[in-house]
């Protein structure tokens, strides 16, 4: 693949995935969010909007990086359906946080997300050095956030939908 295709692509799936999360998310994301208690060392909502812009820019560059590997194998199409399906998943749980109000479901979500990282950390660490890493940022994150999910969780349970 060219890489204008390539790079075109690549902000294609990363806009329509940014679209999927906001239609997910819904239109009442700030009264939801300010009615929640949160744990300590937790961001703000506008560093969430930073750490969303980080995200899509390094699943942006990994992307591109595995569009530009001009020969096609199965762990190739492996690490773009497992891209594209966490990209999914990840806009899919704004859905359980800001519609469903279900906090614990979205860090069972959460938790489960690791196993995915793995997978397409070992898919590219098989096809490009440079697409692993620019996946250690999000790795570190996802640390954060599935710890961030399970404290959110708790110190909510009583606004919580299963609850």
């Amino acid at each position: 693949m060219s890489t204008t295709y390539a790079i075109l692509t690549s902000i294609v799936v990363c806009i329509l995935a940014a679209a999927l999360e906001s239609v997910c998310a819904g239109k009442n994301v700030k009264p939801f969010f300010a009615s929640l208690k949160f744990p300590r060392y937790s961001a703000p909502l506008w560093i969430w909007s930073i750490i969303g812009g980080i995200y899509y820019v390094i699943f942006g560059f990994v992307l591109y990086r595995l569009f530009r590997i001009t020969t096609d194998s199965t762990i190739k199409s492996a690490a773009l359906a497992l891209i594209v399906f966490m990209m999914a998943v990840n806009a899919l749980s704004n859905y359980l946080i800001f519609r469903a109000r279900d906090l614990r479901l979205s860090f069972v979500v959460g938790a489960l997300f690791p196993l995915m990282d793995i997978a397409l950390l070992l898919c590219l660490l098989k096809l490009d050095t440079a697409a692993s890493l620019a996946l250690i940022p999000y790795l570190l994150y996802r640390v954060y956030g599935v710890w961030w999910g399970y404290a959110l969780w708790k110190l909510n349970r009583s606004q919580d939908s299963d609850v």
